[in-house]
């Protein structure tokens, strides 16, 4: 055998490359391509999206040409064919439409006691009260937005009922504020789908002035942080610095509509300057990773270097865009859906140029008409003088009167008015509900729902705010860590008013609209809240969420706070006068009964309040007179009835939770002075309860009850008679019970 030992290994044999099929060889190419390499491929995959959107540009362009005041008639057209002078105007019936729809929005959204609803996935007995702390605090965060808040969501409304979607767009991956995106300025590939599951690549164009591209780089500190980011100090640079030689150096692009409705509006002139801002493109690519890659670059040619690139810029398409639909269009198709403004443009435009030829025939009909009654007609024009009242016509001619056929066109232009406010804005339900009413009062509160908001569009618009947009809100403020102020303040707010970390941060939890779709409109609101007004009534059912929903749809949503004393002492101030009186009339030994519609945590903090200072004075002194015994004794079995109905109100349980402690306290220390008093009668030698001072005997303990188990003492179980004699054998006066007319027997 050779030895081997000290001597250096042989070389290993390099391996031979294996040439690529052709498969392989295409499935590099595509995979490659799919990665944004560079500026120049980036720019010709948004030209693709322009030129595909050509005739989408177009239809939008009309539309905000109608609904912005444009005529119905070209007047070119109109004057090369003889007829400038015909009636060309705008009568606004467009956009009268239009804002039917989309004002309600701001109301149902916000005008109500809380925006959001929150369920969090809990078991826990304070459960209620975190969810109500959350809607707080998430109101709060937009008091704080103010008119910024205001501002992104009447433009995100708008773009929804013009065109069919309404794009918040949140800027980073902190802030919970979002931007409400021009959606003339989205642009998906063709047949993509509703679903952002299935998006592959979208874009976003949005024009950015020097000063917010100079805020990346101010400073050594934020040139660093930016960098750190995904922003370009030099690209930035090279694109402020063409902004100040030859501006933007941009003329709209022809294939863009919307450009040229945008210098109409605005009554532009087409100039270049140091100040006008320079169009950038946000390219969204999903890898196939599932990373979504975000890179920015100006429009134009210029600067050949991303402003800002990041290969893994987000997981999900929702943590960056919260779409609302206005429908789900032709099989979910993005380009298919199509918002009210587009949908009603073609029938405005008919009812406009309906009413511009009634125009005319009126003032046709309002002209003076002459004939000729003779052969011998004047070489020019004849003479017609007027003298005062009077008007002299030459001879051979007669005036004619002209009567236009106006009756027809009147007709035709109600018929149409009629059919847009039957159709165009899903208003049959009403009128179904209309047809179907009892009463006048009833016909007269439905028929004002032909002027609002339908049912049916405001549940699809309420479920997607819930779902895209306050979900993504919430989830940004709740991510542990998160150093912007909105979310801190969040988080500050949410622990003030005790919810535990584990909640604001790991606990699932469900957000919702709080607004209700059936709510849409004002008299129908009302009406429903009166209805609920009257449930409230019932056990079980929290009468003050019907009243404070009935303040806040009636005069807004601050004035709950100021209309309604706080949930407390000062709640329910007549239910608690009720209270004190029948406290006074338990030392007189009077029976009272519990209706199930009683305010029951009002009566018993009022009840209790009494009961607590007697059971300290028993304490201190181991004293009561007859009468103070008798109050409470009769007083905890008043009390206890009223606790069992608290028990079963699901809506009160953390009020229930409250008050038990206090009660169970009472009841033993009374059930206890029972017990003192029958074992003295049975026992004359045992020191009184009251009379003379006693040695300190503590109370019975409570017992270990559940909050499903019976609270009252066994002295309420008892019949009135048997209450007397026993009573009467303590030498307490008797009970008395009321009878069914009020008065004292």
């Amino acid at each position: 055998m050779a030895n081997n030992k000290g001597k250096a290994p042989p070389p290993k044999e390099k391996p031979v490359p294996v040439a690529k099929t052709a498969i392989e060889t295409d499935w590099d190419r595509v995979t490659s391509y799919r990665r944004i390499k560079d500026v120049g491929g980036a720019r010709t995959i948004f030209n693709r999206f322009i030129t595909d959107n050509v005739m989408r540009s177009n239809t939008i362009a009309q539309t905000r040409n109608q609904l912005e005041g444009g005529r119905p008639f070209a007047p070119e057209d109109l004057e090369s064919q003889g007829a400038a002078w015909q009636t060309n105007i705008n009568f606004g019936d467009a956009q009268a439409a239009r804002d039917r729809d989309f004002l309600p929005y701001w109301q149902l959204i916000n005008e109500i006691p809380h925006r959001a609803a929150f369920e969090i996935d809990s078991t826990s007995t304070d459960c209620e009260n975190w969810q109500a702390a959350f809607s707080e605090t998430f109101d709060e965060f937009h008091d704080d937005w103010a008119a910024g808040y205001f501002t992104e969501f009447m433009k995100f409304a708008k773009n929804f009922i013009d065109f069919g979607v309404g794009i918040p767009q949140w800027q980073d991956s902190e802030n919970p504020r979002y931007t409400s995106v021009n959606v003339q300025r989205v642009y998906w590939p063709k047949n993509t789908q509703m679903n952002p599951d299935s998006w592959e690549v979208m874009a976003l164009v949005r024009d950015v002035g020097a000063s917010e591209l100079y805020g990346y780089i101010r400073d050594k500190e934020k040139t660093r942080q930016s960098t750190f980011a995904g922003w370009n100090e030099n690209a930035i640079k090279a694109a402020i610095v063409q902004m100040g030689q030859t501006g933007s150096g941009q003329f709209p692009d022809y294939r863009d509509y919307t450009r040229f409705q945008d210098l109409l509006v605005n009554n532009d002139i087409v100039i270049t300057t140091p100040f006008q801002p320079i169009t950038c493109v946000w390219l969204y690519v999903k890898n196939f990773d599932g990373k979504i890659g975000c890179y920015v670059f100006p429009q134009n040619k210029g600067v050949e270097e991303f402003l800002f690139e990041d290969d893994a810029y987000s997981d999900d398409w929702r943590h960056l865009i919260g779409p609302v639909w206005y429908d789900t269009g032709t099989d979910g198709m993005i380009h298919s859906i199509k918002g009210f403004g587009i949908k009603n443009f073609f029938f405005s435009s008919l009812l406009n140029r309906m009413k511009c030829r009634m125009v005319d025939g009126a003032a046709i009909s309002s002209g003076l008409t002459f004939q000729y009654t003779g052969e011998n007609l004047p070489a020019e024009s004849p003479p017609v003088e007027n003298f005062g009242p009077m008007t002299m016509l030459p001879g051979g001619m007669t005036q004619v009167n002209v009567y236009p056929q106006l009756q027809q066109a009147m007709a035709v232009t109600e018929m149409l008015s009629k059919n847009r406010d039957e159709n165009n804005s899903l208003y049959s339900e009403q009128q179904k509900q209309i047809g179907d009413t009892d009463t006048a009062t009833q016909a007269k509160i439905l028929a004002g729902n032909a002027a609002q908001l339908s049912v049916a569009q405001a549940a699809i618009f309420l479920s997607q705010v819930g779902s895209n947009i306050y979900t993504e809100q919430v989830r940004r403020m709740r991510v542990k860590g998160n150093t912007c102020e909105d979310a801190k303040k969040f988080v500050a707010r949410l622990k003030e008013r005790g919810v535990p970390d584990e909640v604001i941060f790991k606990t699932p939890i469900r957000v919702k609209c709080a607004a209700n779709a059936g709510m849409a409109n004002p008299q129908m609101m009302t009406q429903k809240f009166q209805e609920g007004l009257a449930l409230a009534q019932m056990p079980g059912v929290n009468g003050r969420w019907f009243l404070e929903s009935l303040i806040a749809y009636k005069y807004g949503s601050q004035a709950v706070d100021k209309a309604l004393l706080p949930l407390g002492q000062g709640s329910e101030p007549e239910q608690r006068r009720e209270a004190m009186i029948e406290n006074s009339l338990f030392g007189q030994g009077m029976q009272l009964p519990v209706a199930p519609e009683d305010a029951h945590y009002e009566h018993i903090n009022e009840h209790l309040t009494p009961l607590g200072a007697m059971v300290q004075q028993f304490k201190k002194t181991q004293v009561l007179p007859p009468e103070a015994v008798a109050a409470l004794t009769i007083g905890i079995e008043h009390t206890g009835q009223h606790m069992e109905y608290l028990a079963k109100d699901e809506t009160k349980k953390a009020k229930f939770q409250e008050v038990v402690p206090a009660f169970r306290m009472i009841q033993s220390v009374t059930r206890g002075i029972l017990t003192r008093m029958q074992s003295q009668v049975q026992n004359p030698g045992q020191s009184p309860v009251q009379g003379q001072q006693g040695g300190q005997q503590q109370p019975a303990p409570p017992p270990q009850k559940t909050a499903s188990e019976s609270i009252s003492i066994s002295f309420k179980d008892l019949g009135l008679e048997p209450k007397n004699a026993l009573l009467q054998q303590l030498g307490l006066p008797p009970m008395r019970q009321l009878p069914t007319n009020g008065s004292p027997s």
